[in-house]
């Protein structure tokens, strides 16, 4: 990997954080995760049950033949879009709208069970372990009226996969060595070596269709201004710090949309959008956690918990005296109150993880989760605690202050204010440092702290987590850029260590992406998993979820984790009940 990938891999810990207020919903397993977002209405006690609209039995599109045409759904979203070209986005929320313009070959099952041919006419035919051929369906159009080829398709990859487009999708198509148009409405996809996620990467905006013979003339700039896709909606106008505006596509391939219009309210703080929604000037808003009460209560709103895939806590840094010893890491399990920790930072959102994942990751892959609680996660124990640090030789403490590295969110601050509050307990000095988002960075490149937070999401496989948090970036092709210690993620264990047992767990990582089998993949993150709890590099904080609310007006809607464009697509048809 080039020094280039290695700048994206550290940049992407901090876009796609929590941290920042980023979030991945791409892909899933491809197991079975119907428990993934539940519902409530108003009124309800809990934000348990709830169900899913229309028929879903075969696959098919829900019939709406007697629903009304019309009526425009309006969200809401705390930030401009720079661009609406989805090659060059970067923003989360501009991925979760943008496949209502533009489609992708494949899409997620709502249960996320399975991968959906979309664009696909059937599911891609294997060659050989690095070349698969997808047929493209005949019969889409893009919204001037020209049909969408294979040419589209192997155009748009093959352009993201340019060095010098620039594009942020690239570092996660960089299994594919080219595409090819090898028919009408036939590509071949030539990989750079087998890989597992393959299909997982072309479900989502990673890769859109963009038409060719005008995103060739246009360029991305102009393109990012009046973007040309074959989704069910069109671009209307865009109004900065105001609004985006999509109007219906009659010649949609999969249904007519019975909706008018989406539209896509800027309005930047959360709270703001809640008030729009409950009086009705919004159908959908983001629900900040002290608004849940009110939100499980207002008369016409419905409320979905869907999980964001992320996982959040303290790291320390291996290479510094006394994290460099696996017992006074193991001892802060013991010191800390996991439970206390998670309800001081995401509260009624958060969920506790395990295996450094979320915990929907290790049910949908049947991880033995269970396991690993009872033998990494201890409860609080201050005696046990002090034993492993009189064993590690700082029974009498440890002589300095202990530097905890936060941002100012009070999400993660309190984090660490709990960890801080709980060496005083055993007599050591910690002292919670707040740092801008430039230095928290420059610490995580250099290795200039003592315990710091993090957040990262990793979707819905185990690779998004193990490869990037914890492979040894000195193996890359490339290694490692001037100023750079190292995977901060890892704790640093590569460098503080360097053991036979990590790297056979960072070949261990590199190999499970090239693996097919399901079960043989599942068996190789059990193994590393455990190998590397065992090291204790990290106080698992949680991982959380997105309250998101909608208006009852609207009818056929259940936002999903899993589904591109729950508006319209092959399960629902919304539209809005006057």
């Amino acid at each position: 990997m080039s020094d280039e990938y290695s700048t994206i891999d550290r940049r992407r810990f901090l876009a796609t954080s929590g941290l920042l207020g980023g979030t991945l919903l791409a892909g899933c397993s491809g197991s079975n995760t119907d428990e993934q977002a539940t519902t409530t209405t108003a009124g309800d006690t809990d934000d348990t049950g709830g169900s899913t609209t229309g028929d879903q039995s075969d696959g098919g599109t829900t019939d709406q033949s007697e629903a009304p045409l019309g009526g425009t759904f309006i969200d809401s979203t705390a930030e401009d879009a720079p661009t609406l070209d989805p090659r060059m986005n970067e923003l989360a929320w501009v991925n979760s709208f943008l496949p209502y313009v533009f489609d992708t070959l494949y899409v997620m099952s709502p249960d996320g069970s399975e991968f959906v041919p979309h664009l696909a006419a059937d599911q891609p035919q294997q060659e050989d372990e690095t070349t698969f051929v997808i047929p493209i369906r005949d019969d889409v159009t893009f919204h001037d009226g020209e049909d969408l080829t294979a040419e589209d398709v192997a155009y748009t990859i093959n352009w993201i996969l340019e060095p010098d487009n620039a594009s942020p999708n690239r570092a996660n198509l960089d299994f594919i060595d080219e595409v090819e148009a090898t028919g009408d409405y036939e590509v071949t996809f030539n990989l750079s070596y087998p890989f597992a996620l393959f299909q997982l990467n072309l479900t989502d905006m990673n890769a859109p269709v963009v038409p060719k013979h005008i995103a060739e003339e246009q360029g991305p700039e102009a393109f990012g201004e009046n973007p040309i896709g074959s989704g069910p909606f069109q671009f209307e106008s865009q109004e900065s710090s105001s609004h985006v505006e999509l109007t219906r596509y009659d010649d949609y391939f999969l249904q007519q949309p019975n909706l008018d219009a989406v539209r896509m309210r800027i309005i930047p703080e959360a709270q703001v959008q809640f008030v729009e929604l409950a009086s009705g000037g919004v159908h959908e808003a983001n629900v900040p956690k002290d608004l849940l009460g009110r939100a499980r209560s207002e008369d016409g709103i419905e409320m979905s918990r869907v999980p964001e895939f992320d996982y959040n806590g303290l790291l320390f840094n291996t290479m510094r005296e006394p994290f460099d010893d696996v017992q006074v890491r193991e001892a802060m399990q013991y010191l800390v109150d996991y439970d206390e920790i998670l309800n001081a930072t995401a509260g009624d959102l958060g969920e506790r993880n395990y295996g450094f994942m979320p915990q929907e990751v290790n049910e949908s892959w049947d991880f033995p989760w269970e396991e690993w609680r009872d033998e990494f996660y201890p409860e609080q124990d201050y005696e046990q605690a002090q034993s492993l640090l009189d064993d590690a030789g700082y029974g009498d403490g440890y002589g300095e202050t202990i530097t905890i590295s936060s941002l100012a969110s009070s999400k993660f601050k309190n984090m660490a204010i709990v960890l801080q509050d709980e060496l005083s307990e055993i007599g050591w000095d910690a002292e919670v440092r707040e740092v801008t988002t430039g230095q928290w960075l420059d610490q995580l490149d250099t290795g200039d702290f003592d315990v710091n937070i993090y957040g990262w999401s990793g979707g819905q496989d185990p690779d998004g987590f193990f490869y990037y948090l914890f492979r040894d970036l000195r193996n890359d092709e490339g290694g490692l850029d001037d100023g750079v210690a190292g995977n901060a993620s890892a704790s640093f264990l590569y460098q503080s260590e360097d053991s036979e047992e990590l790297q056979r767990i960072d070949e261990q990582i590199r190999e499970a992406r090239q693996v097919i089998d399901q079960d043989e993949r599942r068996e190789i993150y059990i193994d590393i998993a455990e190998s590397l709890q065992g090291m204790y590099p990290h106080i698992p904080a949680f991982s959380e979820a997105g309250a998101v609310a909608w208006s009852t007006s609207v009818q056929d809607y259940e936002p999903s984790a899993f589904e591109a464009q729950p508006l319209c697509n092959q399960w629902s048809n919304s539209y809005i009940e006057e």
